[in-house]
């Protein structure tokens, strides 16, 4: 039997483990199922980190990924039957690990879930810096690999693990284009977009963002793949005031992955992606070579690009080029490659 607190999830190990209710069968099924079909996959493809469960079942509203020998377990706060709400947060993941378990044990080779290895987090609409605000103080990171490179997790401190798995596909779009070019990086997060270019052999890559913390988590992943070097460099300040500022240097690659919305007290002014996007590609524009690329993304659901007032540039959607295999429950992003006219 499990037994779970509500924010650092610790298992009881049982002498016996007792079956599961039979209402916990289809998901038992279905995360077998996704285990044994996205681990062949991901041994093809060189990954470590990938998601096993997205939300398939609408009576687990949940998410579930592998991060090397860990399980990252994200729970839907208000979400699923009125059957679902009632366990409460202890109980619903005390449901998930025990199917997870009991999954798992149809492998060989494959760990008992434990409270070493199982991570669980609530997740809630977020506003602004929100989903970069520290939960705890553990400072546990884990190494995982993607494709050639390698990067720092951290599944206990944040909402976020500072590797965002659906933009796998994205980063490779990216380092496909970056061999001898130089790359801007806004909202560079923890920079994996950079690693990806300085693989790739960029001629520079520059990292700008707000949070002092990811940007050195940045320099670190870059590091760790043995890139780090002066071109490649890291700046922490205020993305959309520096956007303001004239041009002094262009750029041949830009990504722009803004927040949906913030409103960080360390910013100037607000940002909502639908309302300003267009200005901010403008500005990223500005400050692209003839034939250089914008890279835009964005999470936010609803998201309508505006083009007719973006009609200056060619603009082509890559959003299914870019979305993972292992992402199946709806469009987690939105993508498009941003180029001026001839």
């Amino acid at each position: 039997m499990f037994g779970f607190a509500l924010r650092k999830p610790h298992f009881h190990t049982p002498q016996k483990y007792r079956f599961p209710a039979l209402s916990h069968i289809p998901f038992i099924n279905r995360l077998r199922k996704n285990i044994r079909h996205f681990s062949r996959w991901a041994r093809k493809q060189r990954l470590e980190a990938y998601r096993i469960y997205d939300a398939d079942l609408d009576e687990y509203p949940c998410t579930i990924d592998i991060y090397g020998r860990q399980y990252y377990i994200a729970i839907s706060a208000n979400k699923g039957p009125a059957k679902w709400q009632e366990l409460g947060e202890s109980g619903q993941q005390m449901e998930i690990g025990q199917a997870l378990q009991t999954a798992l044990s149809h492998f060989p080779n494959t760990e008992d879930v434990g409270p070493t290895n199982i991570h669980f987090k609530t997740r809630k609409r977020q506003r602004g810096e929100q989903q970069y605000n520290r939960l705890s103080q553990v400072g546990d990171f884990h190494r995982v690999r993607e494709k050639d490179l390698l990067f720092w997790v951290n599944l206990t401190d944040y909402l976020d693990t500072g590797l965002f798995l659906d933009h796998r596909q994205s980063r490779q779009m990216v380092a496909s284009i970056a061999a001898g070019k130089s790359l801007l990086n806004l909202f560079a997060y923890t920079c994996s977009f950079s690693v990806y270019a300085a693989a790739a052999a960029a001629t520079s890559t520059l990292s700008l963002d707000l949070s002092e913390k990811y940007l050195n988590w940045g320099q670190r992943n870059m590091k760790l793949n043995e890139l780090a070097g002066k071109n490649h460099r890291f700046q922490q300040l205020d993305v959309l005031a520096w956007l303001e500022q004239k041009p002094t240097e262009l750029y041949d690659i830009i990504v722009l992955d803004p927040p949906t919305f913030s409103n960080s007290k360390s910013m100037k002014t607000t940002l909502d992606v639908q309302r300003d996007h267009v200005k901010l590609i403008e500005q990223c524009m500005s400050r692209l070579t003839p034939d250089g690329t914008l890279f835009f993304s964005t999470n936010h659901r609803g998201f309508k690009l505006s083009e007719e007032e973006l009609s200056a540039y060619q603009i082509k959607e890559t959003t299914k080029q870019t979305l993972p295999p292992d992402f199946r429950k709806g469009k987690i992003h939105q993508s498009w490659l941003l180029k001026p006219q001839d």
